[in-house]
């Protein structure tokens, strides 16, 4: 019997395999923690609305809407005022003399202001991401026209005054629209 070979035994026991399951595991984990983690939200970049809505308001031939009494929950990150023919949201011509506030409310829902003194429509179906018309509101007397986006997300206020179009929209319901268009003054 000497030159036949023994078969081999395993010694091996439930606990080993566990260890080496693990010590396979844990790095695993680890890289696939390290990958598939999100970042921390990025700060919110904040802009001096009201000293950007004097100045443009010395210049504008219409009368600038702005919010007055919001709480300071109420954050502004766009602040804009654009010359007839100058460059304006995106680097695009400004049609029309145009002012723009976009403020983050205290929900993190971003709703946009716009004025122009021309091209009306054209700025009611972009602020209103080509919405179809939805009836009316008043807020303070005042009626407004209703829009809805197609994918029944993103409402709009809207109003004309003469040659002023004026355009407030947001994810949010009408009367959290009229809520915030409540706030709009002119000085």
């Amino acid at each position: 019997m000497g030159g036949m070979a023994r078969p081999s035994i395993s010694t091996s026991r439930p606990r080993d395999m566990l260890i080496s399951l693990g010590v396979l595991l844990v790095p695993v984990l680890l890289i696939t923690a390290w990958f598939t983690r999100t970042p921390d939200d990025a700060p919110v970049q904040t802009v001096d609305w009201q000293s950007v809505l004097t100045q443009s308001r010395a210049v504008a031939p219409y009368p600038l809407l702005g919010p007055v009494g919001l709480p300071s929950t109420w954050v502004a990150t766009k602040a804009e005022w654009a010359t007839t023919g100058e460059p304006a949201v995106n680097r695009e011509i400004a049609p029309g003399n145009t002012w723009q506030l976009g403020m983050l409310s205290p929900d993190k829902v971003y709703v946009w202001l716009a004025q122009r003194d021309a091209a009306g429509p054209a700025l009611i179906a972009q602020v209103s991401r080509s919405g179809r018309a939805d009836g009316t509101s008043t807020v303070d007397g005042v009626s407004w026209s209703r829009w809805v986006s197609s994918d029944d997300r993103t409402r709009t206020l809207s109003r004309v005054e003469g040659s002023v179009t004026t355009v407030v929209s947001a994810d949010l319901s009408y009367a959290g629209l009229e809520a915030f268009v409540s706030t709009l003054r002119a000085s």
